[in-house]
């Protein structure tokens, strides 16, 4: 489980251009939620997720993740508990190393890598397996370079290499974004299903309303550095793109006029 607690984090701190990008956010995410998280344009979206995987600084406030304070923990120490993705297919890959090869070294996160890196059989035999699980074919090009690859195919490894050592958490930061609709549709598919079979807890974000209502079993939405609803249950099954467009209507509206924040 993690908790989020009070957690704030403000850019440029005391200069003209100070923004408060996380406002008292408060959240519980149990083992096994998948959500996804919707919001426009600075809402806050990639800021949480980043507080979460520690690559920004937090100004208040605190992050739990099993029990155990992780709100100072350094970005690499996380690494090893939490899987992540970006929008861009190019980053999370060595584009000069073969997919075994890019599997070896996230199957052996947390441990020292000898000198020497060579895959071994059993674990060539692991990596087959897992990509046969992927359906593109790439158990059959173990030995080719990544940077062969096309954007879905390295999108797909980069999302294999994050769960290969199932992670407690995984981070997918509009992951599909970059890629073209049938691709784009064949990779969350293929998320969907390495996170339910794996039961691993997930956040996701996304700007399709379609595919964050689809996908997971809860959804965030932020506005303004806030989380201003949780749709689960009966509630998330009976909205549609059109309720969401209106709640980020009234939003705007408050938004607009900070009186009716405080």
């Amino acid at each position: 489980m993690l908790e989020i607690k009070n957690l704030k984090v403000i850019f440029n701190e005391n200069t003209v251009n100070e923004k408060i990008a996380l406002d008292s956010i408060n959240l519980t995410i149990n083992d096994g939620d998948f959500i996804t998280v919707i919001g426009s344009n600075g809402a806050g979206k990639s800021t949480l997720l980043n507080s979460i995987a520690g690559s920004i600084e937090v100004y208040e406030g605190s992050i739990i993740n099993n029990g155990k304070d992780i709100t100072y923990m350094k970005e690499h120490r996380r690494a090893r508990f939490i899987g992540r993705l970006f929008q861009d297919p190019l980053k999370g890959t060595a584009p000069h190393m073969t997919i075994e090869e890019n599997l070896g070294l996230a199957y052996s996160r947390g441990k020292s890598i000898r000198f020497g890196f060579g895959v071994r059989k059993k674990d060539h035999k692991l990596f087959k397996q897992a990509c046969e699980q992927l359906g593109l074919g790439l158990e059959n090009r173990l030995k080719s370079e990544v940077g062969l690859l096309s954007g879905g195919q390295r999108q797909a490894l980069t999302l294999l290499m994050a769960t290969l050592k199932t992670p407690e958490l995984l981070l997918l930061d509009e992951h599909t974004a970059a890629l073209d609709p049938k691709t784009s549709r064949q990779i969350l598919e293929i998320t969907k299903n390495i996170v339910e079979k794996d039961k691993i807890t997930t956040l996701m974000i996304t700007h399709n309303i379609q595919n964050a209502m689809e996908y997971g079993n809860k959804t965030l939405v932020m506005a303004g550095g806030s989380i201003i609803k949780v749709l689960e249950g009966d509630e998330r099954k009976g909205m549609t793109i059109q309720d969401i467009m209106k709640l980020y209507a009234a939003t705007d509206e408050m938004l607009s006029d900070r009186s009716l924040l405080s």
